[in-house]
């Protein structure tokens, strides 16, 4: 197929929110953009509804929220999503700190309103990369499924699987024990003063677990959660489901809820939607310069390269035990070196940011969070700046 060729600054690839904050703090820095999407929306897998909280913009602990380093973008950005100040809408959950926001739609409308005020991003949706051509150690071009060209002085892969780095050759490990996936479904008319003194944050997953101890559901459905909506009386029933079983998804849910519809909260509640698919929490992971280690977060290690800071706890969701954390000392962060941003083989032009870049599987599920791949997509697109 012969298309069209089309010249840029910088290749954004992959509009999830690090692919929309590398594009905003390109574009603001008076680079021409080409933000490109697979799907046909912006926003990424935070815009289909289990997300309610901005995670990774704090320190853990204190008495008041306390923002890390992340970035003027990436405040702006969240300071829109949750319509006003981070630190005064924060709230706290155990050891951390988390900015609420509306949920998908929100999240999408946020992230669609701020590009096409842009002038300086061009969007591309259903447009997918398939070829990436290098000249010597720089990407040259990549192409598009449609058959459009790419011609950009420097590129930054926010695909959240290191899409684009593959294309330019550079090695991708993927996990052997991959993370949960999220799975779920969104109910209205729920009589949440039907849900006794645990009120439905404990008693959906207490229900759930009761019937998985005895074999009724599969073990892995006992970590099934109830997320509440703003709207009183709705909410999320929220799933982990291992790899293995996402292709039946649906029947599980199904499952799950006739579980819920014997509680008399949930006697009158309807179901309003299914996600459309199963989304991964984890997938491939780009083999850069430097490879972040569970040592190097858990030692709170600081790096001369260091292009981001973090606080998030190692987030684990496994098969065998549900969801668990490994908390940093209150106060306390870990650096994101340059180097996890590039391909160990090259391209010097491209970037990684994300949920994809250079670390252990351990360490993924410490970084894939909004707050922290926000962060590390402005990062991106700072340094690219440095290319033009």
């Amino acid at each position: 197929m012969t298309g069209m060729s089309e010249t840029c600054d910088i290749a954004v690839v992959g509009a999830g929110t690090s692919g929309v904050v590398a594009a905003l703090t390109a574009a603001r820095q008076g680079a021409r953009v080409v933000l490109v999407e697979a799907t046909d929306r912006i926003g990424g897998l935070a815009i289909h509804g289990l997300h309610r909280f901005v995670c990774g913009l704090f320190h853990t602990g204190g008495s008041r929220p306390s923002e890390l380093p992340a970035g003027k973008t990436t405040y702006d950005f969240c300071r829109r999503l949750a319509g006003g100040d981070p630190t005064e809408l924060a709230v706290r959950r155990g050891r951390v700190w988390l900015l609420p926001f509306a949920g998908g739609a929100a999240l999408e409308a946020c992230a669609g309103e701020l590009v096409a005020r842009e002038p300086n991003i061009r969007l591309h949706l259903r447009k997918r990369a398939v070829r990436a051509v290098r000249n010597g150690d720089q990407l040259a071009e990549i192409e598009l499924a449609s058959g459009t060209v790419l011609k950009a002085k420097a590129a930054i892969d926010c695909t959240g699987s290191a899409a684009l780095c593959r294309l330019a050759g550079a090695q991708v490990d993927w996990p052997v024990h991959p993370a949960l996936a999220g799975y779920g479904f969104e109910v209205a008319d729920v009589d949440e003063s039907m849900s006794g003194p645990l009120g439905l944050s404990l008693a959906v997953p207490y229900l759930v677990r009761q019937e998985a101890a005895v074999g009724r559901l599969a073990a892995h459905l006992a970590y099934t959660t109830w997320e509440p909506s703003t709207v009183p009386g709705q909410g999320w029933i929220k799933l982990a489901l291992p790899v293995a079983d996402v292709s039946q998804a649906r029947e599980q849910a199904d499952a799950v809820w006739r579980v819920l519809g014997k509680a008399p909260a949930f006697a009158r509640a309807r179901i309003l939607r299914h996600l459309t698919a199963p989304l991964a929490r984890e997938t491939g992971h780009l083999r850069g310069a430097y490879v972040l280690t569970e040592e190097d977060v858990r030692s709170a290690r600081d790096f001369a390269d260091a292009v981001v800071r973090n606080a998030w706890p190692i987030e684990r969701w496994e098969e065998n035990q549900g969801v668990t954390y490994r908390y940093l000392p209150d106060g306390q962060t870990h650096g994101i070196p340059l180097r996890c941003l590039q391909p160990q083989n090259g391209p010097a032009n491209l970037l990684c940011a994300g949920a994809a870049i250079s670390a252990e599987p351990a360490v993924a599920a410490a970084i894939r969070v909004m707050g922290v791949c926000m962060a590390l997509g402005e990062a991106a697109a700072r340094l690219s700046m440095d290319f033009l």
